[in-house]
């Protein structure tokens, strides 16, 4: 209807503004007040909201703090919303990568397998910790094959594309280069050549601060040299090739298997 105020009586009664003042397509929430005699906000309500009170326009001030509120705990929950997200840690884990200039991309990236960087909610902490403790309780195995049958597509599509190959469950020990490798062949699938796509996944490594540490890790330190990796590529042979040089173990290799098959 538009009106400026709206009250819903029910279990408890709900004051709701859609006036001018209201940006958003419904009507906003001002307040709840539960049903009590000696109920302040009951008083308050009644002293505002009366015929007098209305014709005077005293909730003028009740209206402006109440709105003051409301649009404060957005712009609070759309920063906390910011302050957790994945982007955001990367570019914590840039920052710590600064601080030690003098330490090589491999060592640094190894370094930081044993560190744990988390920014989340209050209150989701508890919830963490007693998830953390159950996987630790569960045999890796077990949480290994039940990784093999999640579809690479569900993967993507659940989690951020830069979330999801910066934290890859590579059983091996050269879990950090198979990341970077399985992120050039990610975009590679998509369709960009191998310098695009090397600095594509660049991105989703901030502890790697040269392009070239990407690049070796495909080339020399894997084909040879980068015509070699993309001739693999392009013939459908790097997932044998990746097999053979690296060893691969089952749960690995599947996780290639359904991004190059």
């Amino acid at each position: 209807m538009k009106s400026d105020f709206g009250f819903l009586i029910g279990s408890d009664l709900r004051v709701f503004y859609d006036g001018a003042l209201n940006p958003h397509t419904d009507p906003i929430l001002l307040e709840r007040i539960e049903f009590g005699k000696q109920s302040e906000k009951g008083i308050s309500f009644v002293k505002l909201f009366n015929k007098s009170s209305l014709a005077e326009n005293r909730h003028d001030e009740y209206l402006k703090g109440k709105l003051h509120t409301f649009n404060k705990k957005k712009e609070v929950s759309e920063l906390v919303q910011q302050l957790t997200s994945f982007e955001i840690k990367q570019k914590v884990v840039g920052y710590l990568r600064n601080e030690f200039p003098d330490i090589d991309d491999e060592t640094f990236s190894d370094a930081l397998q044993h560190v744990h960087v988390e920014i989340s909610r209050k209150g989701e902490l508890k919830q963490q910790i007693a998830t953390v403790e159950k996987q630790e309780r569960t045999p890796i195995r077990k949480k290994i094959r039940r990784q093999i049958h999640v579809p690479n597509q569900q993967i993507i599509e659940s989690v951020p594309v830069s979330a999801k190959i910066a934290n890859i469950p590579f059983e091996s020990h050269l879990e950090i280069r198979l990341r970077h490798i399985y992120g050039v062949l990610y975009f590679m699938k998509q369709g960009l050549d191998f310098p695009f796509a090397t600095h594509q996944t660049l991105k989703f490594f901030p502890e790697v601060q040269d392009y070239q540490t990407i690049s070796d890790k495909c080339a020399r330190g894997f084909a040879g040299n980068v015509d070699t990796f993309i001739s693999w590529f392009n013939s459908g042979q790097m997932l044998n090739k990746l097999y053979a040089k690296f060893s691969l173990p089952d749960h690995d290799y599947e996780i290639f298997k359904e991004l190059l098959g």
